[in-house]
């Protein structure tokens, strides 16, 4: 029933992604893309980004379960036992008192939400800050060789947090900003209404509210932003470069929470909280 339950929401999911206004707003968001690329330096493009200025992409979608079992692979063959450990999330997350499940359905997130196979495009959750910077410094450490080596123009790949400002200055990319509710979530509110994000309907949410389980969405759900960026509001709330603090908002927060200015403050790993990179690309001089 777990099962049959999660695949029939993504299934509604991604039919309601499909319809009127998605269809309207995402040709809007293709038009916007192909104009702004069209001013991109000869630079390659890191895998799943887009492109935002200069040197710099960002990932469209938010780190998911797949990349970090990934990461998990290929550090337990070339690290030590103990930093291994220490790179794997705490899955104990979905047990804290704020997750608004009984305590039936949260041991089930909690011993499959990583390894799951069904939930391998959803964000990952119960990664610390230190973890998030790790993550960053092998995915670019592995772009770069992989690149390097079946290339002939060498380039380094950078992968890091955004900083505050890198992430409203996305987010807001190519919005009409004269208009004061667009600036709230960084679309056009007239098309996309803030209802679509997943974002919590109320406060203190209780065990009997009917949360879908799990209560993060596929990653690649639209709508996008205009600049192609999936759930820059809602699912899960992003850490950025500056400690301690996550943009966006997520699953388990309120619209007034998720605003594109408001600061989340966090000390440790939950089960709202995830991560999307941006990767600095530069030529390597011989």
């Amino acid at each position: 029933m777990f099962i049959k339950k999660t695949i029939t929401f993504l299934f509604l999911l991604s039919i309601f992604s499909c319809s009127s206004p998605y269809k309207f707003w995402q040709k809007q968001v293709n038009k916007t893309i192909k104009t702004h690329l069209a001013q991109k330096p000869s630079l390659p493009t890191p895998p799943n980004t887009v492109w935002i200025n200069d040197n710099l992409f960002m990932d469209k979608t938010e780190v998911v379960n797949l990349n970090y079992l990934e990461y998990l692979y290929y550090i337990e063959d070339d690290s030590s036992y103990t930093h291994y450990q220490n790179q794997i999330p705490t899955n104990g997350v979905w047990m804290d008192k704020e997750v608004p499940f009984s305590d039936s359905v949260k041991l089930s997130l909690s011993l499959g939400y990583l390894e799951y196979e069904g939930y391998r495009f959803l964000p990952v959750v119960g990664v610390s800050y230190q973890q998030a910077i790790n993550y960053c410094k092998w995915r670019g450490k592995i772009a770069t060789q992989n690149f390097v080596s079946s290339r002939e123009n060498k380039y380094r790949f950078e992968y890091r947090l955004p900083t505050e400002k890198e992430w409203e200055k996305a987010t807001l990319s190519f919005i009409d900003t004269t208009n004061i509710e667009n600036t709230k979530y960084g679309f056009d509110t007239s098309i996309i209404s803030p209802s679509v994000f997943n974002l919590s309907k109320k406060l203190n949410k209780s065990k009997n509210d009917s949360t879908p389980i799990p209560p993060t969405m596929y990653a690649y759900a639209e709508p996008t932003t205009l600049l192609g960026l999936h759930h820059t509001i809602g699912n899960v709330a992003e850490m950025i470069a500056e400690e301690g603090i996550a943009k966006g908002g997520s699953w388990l927060h309120v619209p007034l929470q998720s605003t594109i200015r408001e600061r989340i403050r966090y000390r440790y790993p939950t089960s709202w909280l995830g991560f999307r990179c941006v990767c600095e690309v530069t030529e390597i001089k011989d």
